[in-house]
């Protein structure tokens, strides 16, 4: 039975961390008053953040390098393994030379071939009709976000004064797929024992949360939204509550499901839309992967949870997946 290494399930917590202290809460603390005890408090939340920040970094890289040793070895694939190796000799370039021009071009351009690459196997492995639509919207949602980095990149590589007309509309759409994919992975992987009513209980916390701040601020939550997931809340904001109430119902019941579906949402969630660091897209691109992962074949767990319960939290795939 393949399993996949510790580390992706440290990547996950990383990962999350990153976000959650690096990019929101150290964010959110500007709006208070700095008092000696805020400060206290903030610079414990940054070296907290920074430390997260940099576990990422080398998680992300190893999961990467694993992934296209694991592509060549037991799919032979022409596309994946070439394109992830590009990209990591990219993020060790970027570390001595701003990649701009047609270097950041190339860098768009693999990332583009990966998440296509992944969109069609997504397409073509999906087992129902439901779950290729529903599969297919966080691709589709990368996909448009790095089109329009793509075609900004090139634009600049070609040094006109403004960034094409069209990229504002790939923005938007793909900001529309990011809100719409967990109402679609939802409804095609819904819950099926209808008790669970603590599981849709417990996962509107966060969107009752987020409704109170854009209630109250809806200039702080849009900054905020920005800020820490990429997103600039442009559409009518109960589509967003509405969008993170059902992405936590899908992440609690895909963990106790032990389908990687949970831990896939969550990386893409951590990455972020657009993303500006080569971090966060590849954190995209595993979760794409992820996603991506056969429905019909044995379970995929960490190496390291051999002989735990099949219900551990830790199992990242169900009694019906594997790489």
């Amino acid at each position: 039975m393949n399993r996949l290494p510790s580390f992706f399930r440290w990547l996950v917590f990383a990962a999350l961390a990153d976000w959650l202290i690096g990019r929101t809460l150290t964010r959110s603390a500007i709006f208070m008053p700095k008092s000696p005890p805020v400060i206290s408090v903030y610079q414990a939340l940054g070296f907290a953040g920074q430390v997260a920040a940099t576990l990422t970094g080398l998680l992300t890289l190893s999961a990467l390098g694993w992934i296209a040793w694991r592509e060549w070895r037991t799919r032979n694939a022409s596309v994946l393994p070439p394109a992830l190796i590009g990209l990591i000799a990219f993020n060790f370039v970027s570390l001595f030379i701003a990649l701009s021009g047609w270097l950041a071009v190339s860098r768009h351009l693999l990332t583009l071939a990966v998440v296509g690459t992944l969109a069609g196997r997504i397409g073509l492995g999906a087992d129902s009709v439901s779950r290729k639509i529903a599969l297919l919207l966080p691709a589709l949602a990368v996909l448009s976000g790095t089109l329009y980095q793509t075609s900004a990149a090139v634009y600049q590589a070609l040094q006109y004064a403004a960034p094409p007309s069209f990229a504002g509309a790939l923005f938007d759409a793909g900001e529309l797929l990011v809100v719409l994919s967990p109402i679609g992975l939802w409804w095609a992987h819904r819950p099926g024992d209808r008790g669970r009513w603590w599981l849709y209980a417990a996962a509107a916390l966060p969107a009752i949360a987020f409704s109170a701040l854009h209630v109250a601020n809806p200039a702080m939550s849009g900054i905020l939204s920005i800020w820490s997931i990429g997103l600039t809340l442009y559409l009518p904001w109960p589509l967003y509550a509405v969008s993170l109430w059902l992405a936590g119902v899908t992440v609690i019941a895909s963990l106790r499901r032990n389908d990687p579906m949970g831990r896939a949402i969550l990386l893409l969630a951590a990455g972020g839309y657009v993303p500006q660091l080569s971090t966060h897209v590849f954190l995209g691109l595993i979760g794409l992967w992820l996603l991506a992962l056969p429905k019909a074949q044995p379970a995929v767990i960490f190496s390291s949870d051999v002989g735990r319960s099949p219900n551990s939290s830790f199992a990242i795939g169900d009694s019906a997946s594997t790489t």
